[in-house]
């Protein structure tokens, strides 16, 4: 959910598509990670928690949806605030 979230805020800011590299764990050994866009990433996060026996599949298609209505809530409310300065 944190993740669906985070990019659809993520997408608002910057745009969308917008690609990146994480090489946050390369000093760890790992290869960095591309991705095209926010909500690719957000998704593999997702997908994870099944490979690692957190979630079941129902209960991370949930995730996503609420994580995406919570980062549109987030937009609205800083937009709104924005405009009200």
């Amino acid at each position: 959910m944190i993740s669906a979230a985070a990019a659809v805020v993520l997408e608002n800011y910057f745009g969308e598509p917008f690609s990146y590299t994480d090489s946050v764990e390369v000093p760890f050994g790992k290869a960095p990670r591309s991705f095209s866009s926010f909500k690719q990433a957000a998704q593999e996060a997702a997908q994870s928690r099944l490979y690692g026996g957190i979630h079941y599949t129902f209960a991370i298609e949930d995730g996503q949806r609420e994580g995406d209505q919570v980062g549109r809530l987030v937009v609205q409310r800083l937009h709104t605030r924005k405009a009200a300065n």
